[in-house]
């Protein structure tokens, strides 16, 4: 019988994004103050966009999977600007939380950027090792 990990895609961005939320929890629970007053939506932003990023790549890299770094470098910039709009679009219709939003923005987008990073290269790792071996 498979694992429930094996049968769940990107089960482990869910795990990820339980612990985060579990520290958004506690951090909003003991520092209110610094937590901005949305930053539910920009969690659920967060892992929407990784979600699909991954969706992504794992689609795009079916079809062309000599061109993975590529299609990885282009799928992180195109992350990376529409966090950007994001941003942009939560600092210009509320500029009196301004110092909170940036800080968690800035916190929850390094994770999740760690997270990505972290599993790109856990399976590098194992392709190499794989690769290394039939040689």
């Amino acid at each position: 019988m498979k694992k429930l990990s094996n049968k769940i895609p990107h089960f482990s961005l869910y795990k990820f994004s339980f612990l985060v939320a579990i520290g958004v929890a506690l951090f909003e629970y003991f520092v209110p103050a610094y937590t901005y007053h949305l930053v539910w939506l920009v969690l659920i932003f967060f892992f929407l966009l990784t979600l699909a990023s991954l969706y992504i790549i794992e689609k795009v890299t079916r079809k062309k999977a000599d061109n993975f770094l590529a299609i990885y470098f282009t799928a992180m910039i195109g992350r990376l600007f529409i966090s950007i709009i994001f941003a942009a679009i939560f600092i210009l219709t509320d500029r009196a939380n301004v110092f909170n939003f940036a800080i968690n923005f800035l916190v929850l987008y390094l994770l999740f950027l760690g997270f990505e990073i972290y599993g790109i290269l856990t399976n590098l790792r194992l392709h190499f090792k794989k690769g290394s071996r039939d040689e």
